[in-house]
């Protein structure tokens, strides 16, 4: 039995559990592609002297293509469902693409095992469950609809981000070609539509600037490091089950932060992500 450390894959669902809170949070001052843009100048900013120290090898191509299909179109549909249905429907919505990774995995030269296709059976049901709500409110068909959008999305950024890794990119490397990619292609597209930046400046305080660029900074510099670094160790099945607590983890930072109180629903799919991560594990 080979031995996997979960940890590293651990470590990025629970910076990912928290950046949902605070982003709709900012959907409220300004819009999507902006947010997107700046989150993802941060990410790649942090990123850049060690990206220079590491270089770039083969598989650059590959974590450019994956930073501007997951993190540029991905993530700017994620940002819009969350304004639509909130963080803790949309969150769960989005790790629906833990199931399409194991249907596309053999394509990236992963095996499937049986013991993955049952934990992210369950993980589904967990998250299925979640976006459900407690409290007899059926969420919002067009925000489920925009979320599964960038379920689908993410499946083929993270497939490629695998690629990209297989090739030998250093993960910190293709951590920041992923983050730089998704700024430029949301920069040009800011451009072309002529929204200025300068909203940002006259809505945001430089308090909740600060705030934004900490979370920006943890979601896709360390995050996003720390996530690419386990798929190359762990492998990208067992990393996107692991990392896919993040929709409970949400729902109990939620509750701590007062933002909404986790139903007995909200439980029992906290209880079948866990059975889920003991499987995947094991």
């Amino acid at each position: 039995m080979v031995l996997v450390n979960p940890l590293p894959a651990l470590i990025a669902a629970l910076i990912w559990a928290f950046s949902p809170i605070y982003y709709a949070v900012y959907l409220n001052k300004f819009e999507m592609l902006t947010l997107n843009f700046i989150r993802t100048s941060l990410g790649a900013g942090v990123l850049l002297l060690p990206a220079l120290y590491f270089g770039f090898q083969q598989g650059a191509v590959f974590a450019v293509l994956s930073g501007v299909i997951a993190l540029a179109v991905g993530d700017s549909l994620f940002l819009i469902s969350i304004r639509q249905v909130g963080a803790s429907v949309a969150t769960p919505v989005v790790y629906t693409y833990v199931l399409l990774i194991q249907l596309t995995a053999f394509s990236v030269g992963e095996s499937v095992v049986v013991t993955n296709i049952v934990s992210a059976t369950l993980i589904i049901l967990g998250v299925f469950l979640l976006s459900r709500g407690g409290g007899g409110q059926a969420p919002r068909i067009r925000g489920i609809i925009i979320a599964l959008g960038s379920s689908i999305i993410s499946t083929v950024g993270m497939d490629l981000l695998k690629v990209a890794s297989s090739a030998g990119l250093p993960f910190v490397s293709l951590a920041f070609l992923r983050d730089g990619s998704a700024a430029i292609a949301l920069g040009l597209t800011l451009l072309v539509a002529r929204r200025p930046l300068s909203s940002f400046r006259k809505k945001v305080t430089p308090r909740e600037g600060g705030y934004l660029a900490l979370v920006s900074i943890s979601d896709l510099a360390l995050g996003s490091a720390i996530y690419v670094y386990s798929v190359s160790t762990t492998g990208l099945v067992l990393t996107v089950i692991l990392t896919s607590v993040s929709p409970f983890l949400t729902q109990i930072f939620s509750k701590l932060l007062g933002k909404e109180a986790p139903s007995t629903r909200d439980i029992l799919a906290g209880l079948l992500i866990v059975l889920a991560l003991v499987i995947a594990t094991i």
